[in-house]
Order: C-alpha cells, then sequence, then structure tokens
C-alpha cells in the first residue's frame, strides 16, 4: 500500500446509498458482488492487468480507499501506480478448483485498506477462462459493474488508447449528495410529491412491517459459513418464447420474472411442508442522474412488492398485478421515498449507522422475502440488442453473467443478465442455509416458473 505522502488528495464523495451499504457490510452482512465474463482463446495477463489499470483511470472510483476525517467519510483517490489488483490461478493446477473459486469470492474486502474491486482470470483448461470481478456495492451497483467489465474488455482491444483514460467523474471533489439532489428533482415532476414521499414511507416500514414476509424454506444443511451461487441459462429459443407470451399479454419480461418468484417460493415451501402467506420481494431499480448513466456509482434504489395467497390462485392475475405493481410505485415517484430515508441515515456517524443496520437484520420484518435483480442487456449497442464487445483481443467473449448479495435473512439473492439472447441467472445464497443441491433445486424451479409461465390460465 502507498504511504501517506503519496496518496492523492483527490476525493469521491459517498451518497447516502452508498453509507448505508457499508454499515451492512461492517455487520457481517458482504455487500459484495460478481461479474463473470467467460472466454475462448488466449489472455495476455500482463496486457489484461494494463486494461484494468486504465479502466480504473477511467473510473476512478474504482481506485479509492474509504477515508474517515471530522466524522465525515469519502473516499480517497490513489494516484499512485503500482498496486494490481488481478489474480491468476489455473484450473487444471488446482487439488480442489471449486473450494479454491469459493474461498477467492468469500475474501472479505476492506474498503478502508484496499480497492473496492480485484479481478480473478481463471483458466479453466486449454482453450477457456473466466475474468471474475468483485466489486464492493458501496462503489458500484450491479449495471455499472458490467459497465466496468466493459470498459476493461474495451481498454484490452483498443491497445489502452487515451480515450480509455479519458473519463472525468464529475463527482471528484466535491460535496453534494447525487441521489438527494436528483430526488428533488423530482418534484415538480409528482404532484403532493412529498406527500407520497412521506405515504410511501409508512407503507413500508408500517403497514407492509406486519405480518413479517414469508421466508423462503431452509432446513440450515450447508455447511459453510460463507456464500455461494450457482447459474443457470435460458436459451434463445426459450427466451424467444417468454418474450412471445410477455408480448402478447402486453406486459415486460421483468413482469414476469417478478410473478414467477412468487410462485417459484410459494412452491418451494409447500414441498417442504410449509405454507406461504405475504411473499414480499425486493426488487433493486436504476435512478441514477443525467450525466452519471455511464459512470461507475451506485445509483439504485429498491422496491418492495408483495403478494398474498388469493394473488397466487391465478397466474394472469398475479402478472397483471405485478405490472400494475411496478407501474403504480415508479408514477408516484416511489423509488425515491427511500433516498429520503437512506440520507436522513447517512446524516448519523457510522457507530450509530451500524446499529440501525443491525437493527434492521435482526428484528427481520423489514427484510424481504429474496432479492430479484435484472441489469438488462450486458454490453449492447446504444438502440440495438447485439452485443457491442464480442471479445478481448483474439479471444471471445463467450457469456456475461453476474451475481446479487444475499443478506441473511433472505438467504437467497437472484441475478438477471442477458448477453447475445442467453438469458443468465445467477442464485447467490448462505451456504449455511442451503446445500448446493437445495440451491439449484430452487434456481431450477424459478426457470421453470419462468419458461412455463402461464398468461390467461388457472395456475394450480
Amino acid at each position: 500500500m502507498q504511504s501517506k505522502a503519496e496518496r492523492s488528495t483527490s476525493s469521491v464523495p459517498l451518497n447516502c446509498v452508498d453509507k448505508c451499504l457499508l454499515a451492512l457490510h461492517s455487520i457481517n452482512e458482504p455487500m459484495l458482488f460478481y461479474v463473470v465474463v467467460d472466454l475462448e482463446g488466449e489472455i495476455d495477463r500482463d496486457r489484461l492487468d494494463r486494461a484494468i489499470a486504465s479502466a480504473q483511470q477511467a473510473h476512478p472510483v474504482m481506485k479509492t480507499i474509504v477515508r474517515t476525517r471530522n466524522f465525515r467519510l469519502f473516499r480517497e483517490i490513489q494516484e499512485s501506480g503500482g498496486v494490481t489488483v488481478l489474480s491468476f490461478a489455473d484450473q487444471t493446477q488446482l487439488e480442489n478448483p471449486e473450494n479454491y473459486l469459493s474461498s477467492w469470492m468469500n475474501r472479505p474486502l476492506n474498503t478502508s485498506k484496499e480497492f473496492p474491486m480485484r479481478a480473478l482470470l481463471l483458466k479453466r483448461n486449454a482453450l477457456q477462462s473466466s475474468l471474475i470481478f468483485t466489486f464492493h456495492h458501496s462503489a458500484a451497483d450491479g449495471l455499472r459493474g458490467v459497465i466496468f467489465a466493459r470498459k476493461v474488455a474495451e481498454c484490452y482491444n483498443g491497445g489502452l488508447s487515451e480515450d480509455c483514460k479519458s473519463t472525468v467523474d464529475v463527482r471528484t471533489g466535491g460535496k453534494a449528495d447525487e441521489l438527494l439532489e436528483f430526488a428533488r428533482s423530482q418534484r415538480p415532476k409528482v404532484e403532493r410529491y412529498y406527500r407520497k414521499m412521506i405515504f410511501s414511507l409508512f407503507q413500508r416500514f408500517v403497514i407492509s412491517a406486519l405480518p413479517p414476509p414469508t421466508r423462503v424454506f431452509h432446513d440450515k444443511s450447508g455447511r459453510s459459513r460463507g456464500l455461494a451461487f450457482c447459474t443457470r441459462t435460458i436459451l434463445p429459443e426459450e427466451l424467444t418464447q417468454v418474450q412471445s407470451k410477455a408480448k402478447a399479454a402486453r406486459v415486460g419480461l421483468n413482469d414476469i420474472f417478478l410473478a414467477a418468484s412468487y410462485l417459484a417460493v410459494q412452491k418451494w415451501n409447500s414441498m417442504h411442508g410449509k405454507s406461504s402467506n405475504r411473499i414480499r420481494v425486493m426488487v433493486p431499480v436504476n435512478i441514477s442522474p443525467e450525466g452519471f448513466r455511464h459512470m461507475v456509482s451506485n445509483h439504485v434504489s429498491w422496491l418492495s412488492f408483495t403478494s398474498a395467497p388469493k394473488d397466487r390462485l391465478d397466474s394472469d392475475k398475479l402478472v397483471r398485478k405485478a405490472r400494475a405493481d411496478i407501474t403504480n410505485a415508479f408514477a408516484s415517484g416511489m423509488p425515491f421515498s427511500l433516498i429520503y430515508f437512506f440520507y436522513v441515515c447517512s446524516r448519523f456517524p457510522m457507530f450509530v449507522l451500524r446499529e440501525m443496520a443491525r437493527f434492521l437484520i435482526v428484528t427481520r420484518i423489514y427484510v424481504d422475502t429474496i432479492l430479484i435483480t435484472n441489469v438488462g442487456f450486458a454490453w449492447s449497442k446504444p438502440g440495438s440488442r447485439e452485443p457491442a464487445v464480442t471479445g478481448m483481443g483474439s479471444a471471445r467473449v463467450l457469456n456475461v453473467s453476474g451475481s446479487a448479495p444475499a443478506v441473511t435473512p433472505m438467504g437467497v439473492g437472484i441475478a438477471i443478465c442477458t448477453y447475445d439472447n442467453n438469458l443468465n441467472l445467477s442464485l447467490t445464497y448462505r451456504a449455511a442455509l442451503l446445500s448446493r443441491d437445495q440451491a439449484e433445486m430452487f434456481l431450477g424451479l424459478y426457470i421453470e416458473e419462468i419458461k412455463n409461465f402461464r398468461v390467461g390460465a388457472q395456475h394450480t
């Protein structure tokens, strides 16, 4: 690590969501997520290392250390070179490759001592490898994690051109919370804005709090204390069929993803002799202000959508309810109500914010049943669904996928990402709660609900 004299005085402020996620991370709820780029062909490690450094230069938040000054948290940009975040492993030479990868992905990331990201180039065999990025959620959200991975590929392909180093982070040296400012800017667009913000928070923390949401059944059969992952893919032909159903029913894919999650949880619990009352699903939403859209950052809010047992009797009514809930939430400006809540919380010192985070986890009633996030089409050209980046040098990009964090009361988080019309689903789960077989079974159940979702037919 650099000496004090070598450190830059440039800084990037934390917004309110950043601080709240740091508080969660500090109570042993790892706020880490991953982006995985599967490759076929040879990758030059030195060139990749330099490409990552150039991408960090383009997005300086990825080369910062969290500091405290006068009880205020900020990110200090480290200008000196020589710090590499890239590791390499040859799977064919490892005695236990699965354990190695799990250990690497679960390695703690201390934002006060290291950058909020690291990378691993894992050689799978003579032809294929995976480039795996770890991101701390207090510095970037899933969508922006994919943007950073794409910038690495662009820098690798461009021979480390000056364009890779030209991006300027408008937050550098500033103090304003861009999410709060963006929330305030919505007031002229929404009638009775502040009244709706207050009602939204009352609904979230009072009306929707009791009774507590249903949990995904688990028997604590797992043996590890860390996070584990499993992935599945819905192929282009199958995805086309799901898209056709959505189009015919005049709903979106996200509506089906949400409705299918209710049904998957209900069916899973029923298989284990458990009833499902109110299922509440947490859905991250992108609220990036203008000027921040292509900048690595953490610009998300969360919405919680509930279904009661009677809502799940008919799949057609369920998906239309999901559609109406999502539409109403955005029309009322609901994503911004939590920004005000996070901002008030972030004004407290970190030790107070940490105890507030602990309270939310321990009481459990404010933590939803499951988290589902969809970052959409990865690496697409503007206005097109064709991948803009299909290779790194002579290597071909086979797939791009990601993962989501999973806090203890949920135990499960699902991330969805589409690359080259392959719909990739990754399940993150607490290995102390579920075994790998159980996690694979639950993810398979969710995928079957998506592929076989019936619109206009009775769900049994």
